[in-house]
């Protein structure tokens, strides 16, 4: 899961906010259409080795990033969570980090207090709004969960794995076919299109973070 270390973890270190990031991935057993074939049920499974894969993928997008991954398969088929402590790079305020994650493309948040409590209600939300399969092509971070002292941060998201590539791809392809060329020219296309939003309980015409 490349896409969503790089959304959040990136968007911290352009604000020059992120000296290092250790982060507990808990992975969906398997895809939901491949359920009947394996999966597991009332466990969790850790990862063979430390760190897990997703760090140093994220680092070959990001090669400074100071970044370790663990991860689990969980018994659930519905999505990724990320839960991740990050080490700033000086003390910071609470809000300076929510901004510098407001700031960037892609990432919406979710809130427990608005009864966004769970993978599965996250997943419901999407349905209700008329996402194509429920489709959620952002990383949903529960900003109530933003933990910030000194120069330390907690968060965690949640991130749907079969959507969650689809952004990116599409930039790929313009990339590729020399259609656009300027990455944040192709971001904005994209989202536009899509109808990516940074607040999925704002209505799109009366929120100032729409993209």
């Amino acid at each position: 899961m490349t896409e969503p270390i790089v959304r959040v973890l990136g968007a911290l270190d352009t604000a020059g906010l992120l000296q290092r990031a250790r982060g507990v991935l808990i992975r969906r057993a398997t895809d939901p259409w491949e359920s009947h074939l394996g999966g597991i049920m009332n466990t969790m499974v850790p990862e063979p080795t430390i760190p897990s894969h997703q760090g140093p993928d994220a680092q070959t997008v990001l090669p400074g990033l100071d970044v370790v991954t663990i991860a689990a398969k969980g018994a659930h088929t519905q999505t990724h969570t990320h839960f991740w402590t990050l080490q700033l790079s000086r003390e910071a305020a609470r809000d300076e980090v929510l901004g510098a994650l407001r700031a960037a493309p892609r990432i919406a948040f979710i809130r427990m207090s608005d009864g966004l409590v769970a993978l599965n209600s996250t997943i419901e939300l999407m349905r209700d709004l008329g996402r194509p399969r429920g489709d959620m092509w952002e990383v949903a971070i529960w900003e109530d969960l933003v933990t910030v002292t000194g120069n330390e941060a907690y968060l965690a998201y949640q991130v749907c794995n079969e959507a969650i590539v689809v952004p990116e791809t599409i930039d790929a392809i313009r990339a590729l076919s020399g259609t656009v060329t300027d990455a944040e020219t192709s971001i904005r296309l994209t989202d536009r299109s899509l109808g990516m939003r940074q607040d999925f309980l704002t209505p799109p015409e009366d929120s100032d973070h729409d993209r």
